[in-house]
């Protein structure tokens, strides 16, 4: 049986259950999306500090240090 959290969630009107679907739907897809785009700045930084580093000592440029996403 689904939690008393969940029946308050959905009302009894059949015209605006589709709301509280589409809400929940949309609340969901922005917090997933808010995670897979911190990873992938995360992932990103990793790429940079492992290839570009590199090649910035060989062409004897150094690396200005830059504000970190947490």
């Amino acid at each position: 049986m689904e939690s008393e959290k969940e029946q308050k969630r959905y009302v009894s009107n059949p015209f605006l259950n589709p709301f509280a679907f589409w809400q929940n739907y949309l609340i969901n897809w922005i917090e997933a999306s808010k995670v897979f785009y911190e990873n992938a700045i995360k992932a990103n930084e990793h790429w940079l500090a492992a290839f570009w580093d590199s090649w910035l000592r060989v062409a004897g440029l150094e690396r200005k240090e830059t504000a970190e996403v947490e």
